[in-house]
């Protein structure tokens, strides 16, 4: 997390070429693909962080809901870089479902960046 942080390439590399998302889940309290999905996209592989996020999300999806609702917000920041065909409309859905979740359950810092998210979006 340091290394997407701060947005330090060199070291996103290292650790995701040497990381196992089995061994993340134990260590880092985290979903170990949606780490590996921001590790990607810090990397500037975007097409290999839209993989794992969508991994992230079927994990997430058996009950995960807190994750789950981070991992929306992470991929849709994903899709806006990248911003392929119906990357768009896709990034408005996952921040609808992370807004949808992230209020549900009082998670006040995420509503906050989705809203940001979804302000930018229609500018």
């Amino acid at each position: 997390m340091i290394a997407v942080h701060r947005e330090d390439v060199v070291a996103a590399e290292r650790l995701h070429a040497e990381s196992d998302s089995t061994i993340i889940n134990g260590v880092y309290g985290m979903q170990g693909t949606h780490l590996l999905g921001l590790l990607a996209h810090t990397m500037g592989n975007l097409d290999r962080a839209a993989v794992h996020f969508e991994e992230a999300l079927t994990f997430c999806g058996k009950g995960y809901r807190s994750e789950l609702a981070w991992t929306y917000c992470d991929y849709a920041d994903t899709l806006l870089q990248r911003a392929g065909p119906g990357d768009r409309e896709k990034e408005l859905s996952l921040l609808d479902e992370s807004l949808a979740i992230s209020s549900e359950l009082g998670m006040r810092p995420l509503m906050e960046r989705v809203l940001s998210r979804r302000d930018i979006l229609k500018a």
